[in-house]
């Protein structure tokens, strides 16, 4: 079961979407839905409202077996200070009306049923705030970045949905972080790297140490930081500033 989670832990809301076509039709299923629910919660320390994406979901089975435990299963999450839920994407012919929280059409309809507006947009290909993904290695005091899919950074506003998911994310932190950027899938233009250099100014003064990137996709001199070949070359400089293991590196490439 795949689900892609979204943490807004400034607004303290946590957006979630089936990334396939998900069929919920035994008492497994639902277990499995919340086994994954609770990973997703292990990055939380407050009450949230979850809103999601229902509209890979499909609901199946006996109706009043389902039905039961998937109110079962909603008790349980909000005895882990879930305050409200609320979906949307709701189909005729799905078994939504099953699920024990409303499912609106809309998700400006779903935001408002737990009494929040929306100006995020979901996760969805071509949105460049969905592709960014951000991974913490705590004990390596290091925020990894890397992009699902090939993006270009090439618009202040794309700049500003990368700053808005830093900050973000830093709600978790605690202390001095790097920023390693795998540039696999980032291509950068060259009018935005004076704008690069102020937020990355901006986040030195919350604690940021310094900012490297790997596997570049274009010259690494189409880049506004310094970019290694190899992730196991920019995590061996982390490392010599005492900022992450080399035991970590997890190299695709070793050129």
């Amino acid at each position: 079961m795949n689900i892609e989670f979204d943490n807004d832990f400034q607004q303290k809301i946590m957006r979630f979407r089936f990334s396939e076509p998900t069929t919920l039709a035994t008492k497994k299923d639902v277990l499995q839905w919340r086994a994954r629910w609770m990973e997703g919660l292990k990055t939380w320390h407050s009450p949230y409202k979850a809103l999601i994406d229902c509209s890979n979901l499909t609901v199946a089975g006996a109706a009043d077996e389902m039905k039961a435990e998937l109110e079962r299963m909603l008790r349980f999450f909000e005895g882990f200070f879930l305050k409200k839920a609320a979906g949307f994407g709701r189909a005729d012919g799905r078994g939504h009306e099953l699920l024990p929280f409303e499912v609106c059409a809309s998700e400006d309809e779903g935001a408002a049923a737990i009494g929040i507006r929306t100006k995020h947009v979901g996760p969805v290909a071509d949105d460049f705030r969905g592709l960014i993904q951000l991974q913490n290695h705590f004990r390596q005091h290091t925020v990894e970045l890397n992009f699902a899919a090939p993006a270009i950074l090439d618009s202040k506003i794309k700049l500003g949905e990368l700053r808005s998911k830093l900050t973000n994310n830093l709600m978790q932190w605690h202390s001095k972080w790097n920023l390693l950027i795998d540039c696999t899938n980032l291509e950068f233009a060259a009018e935005l790297h004076d704008e690069f250099k102020a937020m990355e100014k901006f986040f030195r003064g919350v604690f940021l140490k310094q900012v490297i990137g790997y596997s570049p996709r274009g010259p690494k001199e189409s880049y506004p930081f310094e970019v290694f070949r190899a992730r196991h070359n920019a995590a061996a400089r982390l490392e010599s500033e005492g900022g992450f293991s080399g035991d970590d590196a997890n190299c695709k490439s070793r050129a």
